[in-house]
């Protein structure tokens, strides 16, 4: 997640209350022009474009093990970039013996559209029925991990669904939150429905895992504790001191893969 951009966001959603254009414009940097050949992608890695039931055609990468644990971990990435820049952190988990599929967003990459906050929703949840349906994985064995702006995906995506978890990485609670941290009180209020996850975690079905660093300079620390703290199911809350928001697997791998892997093998 960027970070002036973000701020910049939140403070058109304070100012400018129903103004879904700007927020959505200022809240999501897809990029169009970073693609790469297929001749680039791992050997184990598939290109597939599927449709959404709003005739976007959504762009995923697709690593699958000809023998591995048969569980599938479905990546939703920040706000920035797009899915081709997080093919190291998918090979990441693919070599701890798990299939990936790193879900892009509309408007990002290869795929069509625009970016919007309900959009993405969609995306998210198209991108599970065809990990459930197209792809055959039953529902104990996904597993949903979500970054930054893209722990909001997880967490809808992830509604009234018994999936094996859900991982959350620099999560945060709602938008009005992000701004009461970032902005004086008489800000506070006014961005109401916005990326409202502490509202919908309740709805999950399957075990959490939150991972967030003390030193996040983007999404503050308390605001993943909080989303953790709102959760009333199975949980678990992994926090990597002095971590900022783009370094938490550089600053203590050890902690950072470690938990996943412990979740993972669950």
């Amino acid at each position: 997640m960027k970070k002036i951009p973000l701020i910049t966001a939140c403070l058109i959603i304070l100012i400018l209350p129903g103004c879904n254009g700007l927020v959505n414009s200022l809240s999501f940097f897809p990029d169009r022009t970073f693609i790469l050949n297929t001749e680039s992608l791992p050997s184990f890695a598939e290109e597939k474009i599927i449709s959404t039931p709003d005739g976007v055609k959504l762009q995923l990468i697709y690593f699958r093990h000809v023998k591995g644990s048969g569980k599938v971990v479905v990546y939703f990435h920040g706000n920035a970039g797009n899915l081709y820049n997080r093919i190291d952190e998918g090979k990441r988990i693919f070599d701890m013996g798990y299939d990936v599929v790193i879900s892009g967003y509309r408007g990002y990459g290869r795929s069509t559209g625009e970016p919007t906050e309900e959009g993405v929703y969609i995306d998210g949840r198209t991108v599970c029925d065809h990990v459930s349906g197209t792809l055959g994985y039953t529902a104990d064995k996904i597993f949903i991990y979500g970054r930054s702006i893209g722990t909001t995906v997880a967490v809808y995506a992830a509604m009234d669904r018994e999936l094996g978890g859900v991982i959350l990485v620099t999560p945060f609670s709602s938008a009005v939150d992000f701004i009461k941290e970032k902005y004086p009180d008489i800000f506070s209020g006014i961005g109401y429905g916005h990326f409202e996850s502490e509202k919908k975690i309740n709805r999950l079905k399957s075990p959490v895992l939150v991972v967030h660093g003390t030193s996040d300079e983007i999404v503050p620390y308390k605001l993943g504790v909080k989303l953790y703290n709102a959760y009333n199911g199975e949980k678990e809350l992994v926090t990597i001191n002095n971590g900022m928001h783009n370094d938490l697997e550089l600053t203590d791998p050890g902690i950072f893969w470690g938990a996943f892997e412990r979740f993972l093998q669950r």
